[in-house]
């Protein structure tokens, strides 16, 4: 069937917004004697744990931390309350977040027929002096006193919050280290290195007024030197509310800590928590060789001259690639300011040299074409020399926000009085994750970083979703397990997997709201032969890959957005224990990728991973960027293309998305399940599902696929009327209409909004009435919670035509988290389909009825 290319949408007309669906279930509170009994006993360990560390502080060696974190729970939200901790003078407002599937109790429990249904819930960050503490505890005790004390204007907030009250507590030592790994970090380096020093992070709280930052600071620092310790750099980030340094401390300090946590340094108050340092390791899903220490001569392709033709639209932020591998060379431009190719063998340079291979080629195995336009590679990883393995991770000698930052800024804004040294990218692969920050509900800073350098540099970062590789707990004997039919086998894995999704969440930045999160698919274009019986290749059919981790995301968005294939990975029987254990190798099934080698450039080898599955969807966007460019060249709009493409980019990567047969094959391995049931689960697994990246690129005569672009203020809509011919309505034929709202959001790190913009398309004037959204797609209110809105409607009887003959989308647009500071950018892509058996040419029809509305557009514009 013949191809045709994209069309854009005429301009839209302005006006207001339509209703945002909202709002959420009311809770059932006690009576207020009944909290304040449930509450007395939490109120009375709040002061005495104040108590003691006050007498701590006295008895130290200054007086200088005066001020205490507190955390606050509460069943429900209390909306802005952050508006209220402004009454009462020395409490800081620190940052609030989402507190998800609460149990009900016999006081809190929903107010809908469903009393069992779990809740969420809010927890709130304060900062507060000791007065402020006593202010807020004697609030308190009035109004447990008199329930029906009227609230000053400004404070009955406070009474919401009492009404609602969960919990609250002091920010802890336990806080600080039992959450972040940072204990079993360190009880690992000494075990493999007791005598060297070791280095971590320490995360402050962070502070709006500069000289408190500054302050806490110094006092850090003054600790870690009592400490015989080190401070080694810094990193703080306003925008994100981030403020971290890296320390160093002996190896003796360490392990006293570890023993006895009575320490300044670890019972500083102005410390958030002390994490990890360099855990953003590749961690990769094959077999490795014995390792060498010779190093091959190699050539960059800096050294060999090689001019490119293209802008490069594609930047991988990974570990430094084989510039000269003959699948490569000539395709990459290598930026190493840090000069990392210095200290890295080429043979270590797997990851990166793995992920420039499936972004420039695919499957090698396919033998596809290379990506039109050269890709960007800056190294932020560079091998562990501690690591038995040698493994890639960021150095210890960086904070992996400060590295991840610098590396884009130097993108766009340059570096060192240096111009920009790729402005033209509008896709940056991130194939890393940190396994010790699981997203749990609240945005991690890494997260917060890259929603905050997409807003600022309107460019669309494509991430990761995390692996899991480990072994699978399943209820029965080796024995048993063998005797299974492979069905039932499958079902097992199936059913341990669901057991165990807890333990299998989303590995941070993999939460970011602005990225596009890819997870895996469990497939690849390898023949599987049965040629070692005790290896199961446990899922016959297409299945989320048991490694792929899951959403959801911040406040219940979809996350991951998409899935592609990652590669199979064969289980090994259980041999004595109740286990799957994943094998590793270098061998099919997987992707087939360049790789490097001692002798030669021409080594290969199969992968498998989310990160193989992030690169094919960035290798996916470069094409997509293609057809754009050309596009708007064609229009006369390049203006508009560099202004728009990235927006465009993420809508059309999800834009061919759908569940289609992965909802299929999951709900049958969840028989007796509901229908909602299934669905919660499956968009855990898959997001929007899996993205038919071919089919955005082109239209056929019965699909037409339509783009549109803008920029909206607060409380303003666009108001898309969509010429279609009379053959598409008024028949019994099968339609289908696809949209997708793509935009980026100014995060507000502070606020349980988090979002500064809420967009959404709607379906407008005889379009409201639709009922046909698919069945087998993510719940409609759930699409609107990120900031990527991506719905399929479809039947023979879908009414979609006003009276004279449009279809009407409006996006619109309300601030969110806070007063928007600008207008927001959008894209919007939109699709209608008929069955190819039917005599409309849609497409051609299409353009004609557009091609004549902007003709009458220009001549009303002249007129006026």
């Amino acid at each position: 069937m013949e191809r045709y290319p994209l069309l854009l949408l005429p301009t839209p007309s302005v006006t207001s917004p339509s209703l945002r669906p909202g709002g959420g279930d009311t809770i059932h509170a006690p009576a207020i004697a009944k909290q304040a009994e449930l509450l007395s006993p939490k109120f009375a360990r709040l002061e005495s744990a104040l108590n003691r560390r006050a007498l701590e502080i006295r008895q130290g060696v200054d007086h200088l931390n005066t001020e205490y974190a507190i955390v606050i729970e509460t069943y429900g939200k209390v909306a802005d309350f952050f508006k209220a901790v402004r009454k009462i003078e020395g409490l800081e407002w620190l940052g609030e977040y989402e507190l998800r599937e609460i149990t009900p109790t016999e006081d809190f429990y929903s107010s809908d027929d469903n009393r069992d249904k779990p809740l969420t819930g809010q927890i709130m960050l304060v900062l507060s002096d000791r007065r402020a503490i006593d202010e807020l505890l004697s609030l308190w005790r009035r109004y447990g006193e008199q329930p029906n004390m009227v609230f000053n204007r400004g404070w009955a907030k406070f009474r919401d919050l009492f009404r609602l009250l969960k919990d609250i507590r002091y920010w802890s030592v336990k806080d600080r280290l039992e959450y972040s790994g940072v204990i079993g970090y360190w009880e690992q380096r000494l075990k493999d290195e007791p005598d060297e020093a070791i280095r971590f992070e320490a995360e402050l709280w962070f502070q709006a007024d500069s000289n408190k930052r500054e302050l806490a600071f110094n006092n850090v620092i003054r600790l870690v030197q009592e400490l015989d310790g080190k401070y080694l750099t810094t990193c703080c980030i306003p925008e994100i509310h981030y403020q971290s340094l890296l320390l160093e401390l002996p190896a003796d300090k360490v392990q006293f800590i570890l023993k006895d946590h009575n320490v300044s340094l670890i019972k500083c108050d102005q410390v958030m928590m002390f994490r990890p340092l360099g855990q953003m390791i590749i961690d990769p899903l094959w077999s490795e060789e014995e390792e060498t220490n010779y190093i091959p001569q190699i050539e960059s392709s800096e050294d060999r001259k090689v001019v490119f033709e293209k802008l490069p639209r594609v930047a991988l932020l990974d570990g430094l690639p084989l510039a000269n591998h003959n699948d490569l060379i000539g395709n990459l431009i290598i930026d190493d300011p840090d000069d990392f190719a210095s200290t890295y063998r080429a043979i270590d340079r797997k990851h990166g040299t793995t992920m420039a291979s499936l972004i420039v080629n695919g499957d090698l195995k396919e033998a596809g074409k290379k990506l039109s336009s050269p890709l960007y590679v800056r190294p932020i990883m560079k091998p562990d020399n501690r690591s038995f393995d040698r493994a890639e991770a960021i150095p210890d000698s960086e904070l992996p926000l400060d590295i991840v930052h610098r590396a884009v800024k130097r993108l766009f804004e340059g570096e060192g009085g240096e111009p920009p040294v790729a402005p033209s990218v509008k896709v940056i692969n991130l194939s890393i994750g940190d396994p010790n920050i699981v997203f749990n509900g609240k945005m991690s800073p890494f997260a917060r970083l890259l929603d905050w350098l997409s807003h600022k540099y309107n460019v669309l970062f494509l991430v990761s979703a995390g692996n899991h590789y480990n072994n699978i707990p399943i209820s029965k004997t080796a024995s048993e397990f063998r005797a299974l039919t492979d069905d039932l086998r499958a079902l097992e894995f199936f059913e341990s997997l669901e057991r165990s999704a807890w333990q299998r969440k989303l590995l941070s930045p993999a939460e970011s709201i602005n990225s596009v999160t890819v997870g895996a698919i469990h497939s690849d274009a390898c023949t599987l032969t049965a040629t070692n019986p005790s290896l199961y290749n446990l899922y016959n059919e297409e299945m989320p890959a048991f490694y792929s981790a899951q959403g959801n995301g911040y406040a219940r968005a979809v996350k991951p957005d998409i899935v592609l294939s990652g590669g199979r990975i064969l289980h090994r029987e259980p041999i004595i224990g109740a286990e799957l254990c994943p094998t590793n190798y270098a061998a099919e099934p997987g992707y087939l990728v360049a790789y490097p080698d001692l002798s030669s450039f021409t080594n290969r080898r199969y992968t498998r991973g989310t990160s193989n599955s992030t690169a094919l969807a960035s290798r996916g966007s470069g094409e997509i960027c293609d057809i754009l460019e050309e596009l708007f060249y064609e229009n006369n709009q390049q203006h508009n293309f560099e202004n728009y493409a990235s927006l465009l980019i993420k809508a059309l990567l999800t834009h061919g998305a759908s569940w289609g047969d992965l909802y299929n094959n999951i709900s049958r391995y969840m028989a007796g399940a509901d229908t909602t049931t299934i669905k919660n689960s499956v968009v855990k697994y898959i997001g929007y599902g899996k993205p038919d990246i071919d089919r955005v690129k082109y239209c056929l005569e019965n699909r037409v696929t339509i783009l549109g672009y803008g920029d909206l203020e607060n409380n303003e809509a666009h108001l898309y009327k969509l010429p279609l011919p009379n053959s598409f309505g008024g028949r019994t034929i099968w339609r289908r209409l696809v949209v997708t709202l793509a935009w980026f959001i100014e995060p507000c790190p502070a606020n349980i909004k988090y979002r500064d913009s809420a967009l959404w398309f709607t379906l407008e004037g005889e379009n409201k009435d639709f009922v046909a959204r698919r069945q087998t797609s993510v719940d409609w209110m759930q699409v609107k919670r990120g900031t990527l809105q991506h719905e399929i409607f479809e039947g023979d009887d879908l009414a979609v035509l006003t009276e004279n003959g449009t279809l009407e989308i409006k996006v619109n647009c309300k601030e969110h988290a806070k007063k928007m500071d600008k207008p927001v950018r959008y894209a919007l892509a939109i699709s209608l389909e008929v069955a190819d058996t039917t005599d409309i040419s849609l497409y051609q029809d299409v353009k004609n009825a557009i091609e004549l509305q902007i003709i009458q557009d220009t001549k009303v514009q002249t007129r006026i």
